[in-house]
């Protein structure tokens, strides 16, 4: 970065009279140098279509890219996107956030932060929810200790060194909505849906408060998994779950997973591009500006009048990364085209 600059292709949104230029250093990327995954069985790779062969095959070894039994790796990977970046998988298959947070040990964690990783996915809660709503209700106590140990988790991932961005990952709901239809031999499932609308809450609730990264796959497995048993009008094949729902399993086939690697491979793309401006909008005399951000970067929002002018002025603040975007509003004078970029300082 410093004094030296390359200005990525221009992104312009107009909004009135303001205009933005997204602009970065020598660097025209966010870059992470290690990558890992706080999980339970769905991203430590547990599939149906695998259990013959014995072996793991999920959404975190389609991003990483392995090839599974049949089939070549997917041609998008996390080296596609960073291509010397070290990459892990710490998910532990069976495991609550409860136990990520075990003071007695705290050795799933310790292998995370062993690693010392600058982006961390995360996605637990699944089986803490299942055993929550085990006996038919999903109390206020259950959701508060839930949210304790999920903020936990992070919390202790940036007190790591480097503070690592982080990226929480929501749940799919199993039964597409329809849980309270299922048969009295499913019954510990009947609240599943709402608890599933519960959990995703919390969990998005703390990516705000903590300042992460929220990536939702709710909506990318509705009506793809048990609901057409169960009354859903809307079932969109391919099935992402092993059907039928006398076979009920709650981890993703491979078409599941491969939803899933989609999602967060997405989300891998937007990563790449901070910062980008995300939002502008005017009021009097007022612009608010918002950009991607990552914990691991420092900005300077620059304004100019003239796309042609050497000197851009710099706004008065460094702005520190605030994942997953920095605001400021800035008062103009409505009566000029202003611009407006962001420059990574070192």
């Amino acid at each position: 970065m410093g004094t030296q600059t390359i200005i990525r292709p221009p992104v312009f949104a107009v909004a009135l009279s303001v205009m933005l230029l997204a602009y970065a250093g020598t660097s025209s990327a966010r870059d992470y140098s290690v990558v890992d995954v706080v999980g339970d069985s769905v991203s430590a790779g547990v599939n149906p279509d695998y259990y013959s062969l014995f072996r793991a095959y999920g959404w975190v070894h389609m991003l990483y890219g392995s090839a599974g039994a049949t089939g070549a790796p997917p041609v998008l990977t996390i080296t596609n996107v960073w291509p010397d970046v070290a990459h892990y998988n710490s998910a532990v298959s069976g495991s609550k956030a409860s136990e990520w947070v075990n003071t007695n040990s705290y050795s799933y964690l310790a292998t995370v932060k062993n690693h010392h990783p600058d982006l961390v996915f995360v996605m637990i809660g699944g089986n803490d929810a299942l055993a929550y709503a085990s006996d038919g209700v999903f109390t206020e106590q259950e959701k508060s200790e839930y949210k304790t140990n999920l903020t936990h988790i992070v919390e202790l991932l940036q007190a790591d060194t480097p503070t690592p961005d982080i990226v929480l990952i929501g749940y799919y709901d199993l039964l597409d909505g329809y849980s309270s239809n299922l048969p009295p031999a499913y019954a510990s499932y009947a609240i599943l849906s709402q608890a599933t609308v519960d959990g995703n809450r919390i969990i998005q609730e703390i990516a705000e408060a903590r300042h992460c990264f929220f990536v939702s796959i709710y909506e990318s497995f509705m009506h793809h998994c048990y609901g057409a048993e169960l009354g859903d009008t809307g079932h969109i094949a391919p099935d992402y779950v092993r059907t039928p729902l006398t076979s009920l399993d709650i981890h993703p086939v491979t078409t599941g997973h491969r939803a899933i690697y989609e999602r967060i491979y997405a989300q891998l793309i937007d990563l790449d591009e901070i910062p980008r401006f995300t939002r502008i909008s005017m009021e009097s005399n007022r612009v608010l500006l918002g950009w991607s951000s990552s914990i691991g970067q420092k900005y300077a929002l620059e304004q100019s009048a003239s796309l042609t002018q050497t000197n851009w002025c710099t706004l008065p603040q460094t702005n520190a990364g605030l994942p997953p975007e920095n605001l400021v509003t800035n008062s103009v004078d409505t009566s000029q085209t202003l611009f407006y970029r962001i420059r990574v300082l070192d």
